[in-house]
């Protein structure tokens, strides 16, 4: 067998930066004062007149920190006409009755404005340093509220010169929150749901306790103590959590899952643990690490033997030894998202045809020969738009073939039929009964994991990605000669794959009709071989004649519109030149088009007929 193999894995869309944070981030460190701590960005304008500001008046750091409020020389830095710095306070400050934050800004003339020489700034408000918030101009000293403004908490301040025609602009001595500054959230969340818990046994083979077995306890934020708080998987057993949106793979740990073990004891001396596994799909799933008893696991998502950009689902395993001390296994505390919960980004659709194929298999004949070079040398000919021709531009898969198919994006799981696959049977009509060359399909998120979608011949050749899982959508698609069905000296002839949902210009519903109406055109003249039926249509006994050219054995079989055999009307040996009659009852059917085939030992003719009722 030749075998052309290549190895490709899903090029996901990039994810966003968050801040990751460990437990330590739960704890309350709020600040009585609250100023500027750190200089972001500075734009140094010059004075009215066009010169540059005074050294003495340059220094960005006289910004930071305790301003001294005393209108005094020193102590603080001039923006320069039109001239802007951005400052970074030193935590989360928060919207609270009255004034939130007072800019200090030095004025020999005082605080009061209305005079020739005010000077002015605009102020903008930012969370997280992205997304900036107008608060209006100040002069002077500036009182800020946040009241009505579309910000949690503000994190940074953006303070731009607007002074008309007075010296060297605005003069900044300092900012300060007037309730203090909190521990800037982090972009964390917890575990919102929890799925396929198993419970396994308590360490001498019973059930675990009720209360130790209610699944809400490992959800939310982790206690992170040893209260009575927490899910028991048992030996042996398992749980998979769920999030309120995606979870990022950023650099370093993204998830936290949280034991509790009471006492703090140590692996060595209790034993617990367990393996976690993360998902993309909530179908394959990947190990990325362990964690031991009385510890927050920090595990990083890139573990996974694949590149996953994000994961929807984390399961948890049991592991805890066998002979360990431990009644009842892991306890689970928790799982924390450290890179925050979000909205998946969606993939890239793949077009409507495979841009490239990877482990070839080329398979025998049906005596274990070798196919003809012809048919097998060029397995880039399943690319692209299916020819539905009887040309030479197919690849046969033989016996113990198979391909796998890339698209060069995602396969969407629509509603209905997702793929289409196409196969080549030279000018033959006829369905799966008839020419039984059959493949199987498979289809894959990562080129890992195959899940069988189903079986595929002339005309059954439609695939619901459904089901093969619940995917929203696949990569890969893997085509493998059915051995047991397939009975022609090739195999199953792959022309090409159609991949329906994301091709914008295919109308299945038309392709379907034209289909399957071509794979029951009469194949030879009835007239022929003396062949004939009536009454046609029929609403009772239908009645076939026939004449066969030689001796030997006569099958007359009945078919459905779609190849589904349905009765056997005659099967025994006939004689040239004789006349056969038979009957066949069609009270039980629903009014169609149904099809009689008639197989001598080289010859298969077809006629179709008409119930109606």
């Amino acid at each position: 067998m030749k075998n052309f193999t290549k190895h490709l894995l899903p090029v996901l869309c990039g994810a966003a930066t968050f801040m990751t944070m460990n437990l330590n981030a739960f704890q309350d460190n709020s600040q009585d004062s609250c100023n500027a701590v750190e200089v972001i960005a500075s734009t140094q304008g010059t004075k009215s007149d066009g010169t540059s500001v005074n050294a003495d008046r340059s220094d960005v750091n006289a910004a930071l920190q305790t301003p001294d409020k005393a209108n005094a020389g020193g102590g603080f830095y001039s923006l320069g006409i039109n001239g802007s710095i951005t400052l970074a306070l030193g935590g989360a400050v928060y919207n609270q009755s009255g004034t939130d934050i007072i800019i200090y800004e030095t004025s020999f003339s005082g605080d009061s404005c209305g005079t020739s020489d005010d000077e002015t700034a605009l102020i903008e408000l930012s969370q997280n340093g992205d997304i900036w918030v107008e608060y209006g101009s100040v002069c002077r000293d500036g009182m800020i509220d946040f009241e009505g403004l579309d910000l949690d908490y503000v994190t940074q301040i953006r303070i731009t010169d607007t002074t008309i025609n007075s010296g060297d602009g605005y003069d900044l001595d300092g900012i300060e929150a007037v309730n203090g500054c909190e521990e800037i959230p982090a972009d964390f969340c917890y575990g919102s749901g929890a799925l396929n818990y198993v419970p396994g046994l308590d360490k001498d083979g019973n059930a675990l306790p009720a209360e130790r077995m209610d699944t809400n306890n490992a959800l939310g934020q982790p206690e992170a103590d040893d209260t009575l708080n927490f899910l028991s998987l048992g030996y042996g057993g398992e749980v998979t959590i769920t999030f309120d949106g995606v979870v990022y793979n950023n650099e370093g740990p993204d998830i936290e899952v949280v034991e509790t073990t009471f006492g703090n004891y140590s692996f060595s001396n209790y034993p617990e643990s367990a393996d976690i596994y993360v998902s993309q799909n909530g179908i394959d799933f990947y190990l990325i690490g362990a964690v031991l008893t009385d510890d927050a696991g920090d595990l990083d998502i890139s573990n996974a033997p694949i590149e996953l950009t994000y994961i929807t689902e984390v399961k948890i395993v049991d592991t805890t030894p066998s002979d360990s001390i431990s009644d009842d296994g892991f306890d689970l505390d928790g799982v924390i998202a450290l890179t925050g919960c979000n909205e998946a980004i969606e993939p890239t659709p793949a077009g409507c045809y495979p841009i490239d194929f990877f482990n070839y298999v080329e398979g025998t004949t049906k005596n274990g020969g070798d196919i003809d070079a012809i048919r097998t040398d060029t397995p880039e000919n399943v690319l692209g738009a299916p020819e539905q021709t009887d040309e030479y531009v197919f690849t046969s898969l033989g016996y113990g073939g198979e391909i796998t198919l890339t698209f060069g994006g995602a396969v969407y799981n629509t509603a209905g039929p997702d793929l289409v696959v196409i196969e080549t049977t030279f000018q033959n009509t006829w369905g799966c009964d008839t020419y039984r060359e059959f493949a199987d399909v498979y289809v894959s998120a990562d080129d890992i994991n195959y899940h069988f979608a189903g079986t595929v011949c002339k005309s059954d050749n439609a695939i619901d990605i459904s089901d093969a899982g619940d995917f929203d959508y696949i990569y890969y698609v893997k085509i493998v000669n059915n051995n047991d069905l397939s009975t022609t000296e090739d195999a199953y002839d792959l022309d090409g794959v159609i991949a329906v949902g994301t091709c914008e210009e295919f109308n299945y519903a038309a392709y379907a009709e034209a289909h399957y109406n071509a794979l029951n055109v009469e194949t030879l003249n009835a007239d022929q071989l003396g062949f004939r039926t009536f009454p046609n249509p029929t609403d009772g006994v239908s009645y076939i004649e026939f004449t066969p050219k030689t001796t030997g054995d006569v099958q007359v079989e009945v078919f459905d519109i779609n190849g589904r055999k349905i009765g056997q009307v005659f099967n025994k040996e006939a004689y040239p030149g004789q006349v056969y009659k038979a009957e066949f009852n069609t009270n039980n059917l629903v009014p169609g088009l149904y099809i009689y085939k008639v197989t001598t030992g080289n010859t298969s003719i077809t006629e179709k007929f008409v119930v109606s009722k």
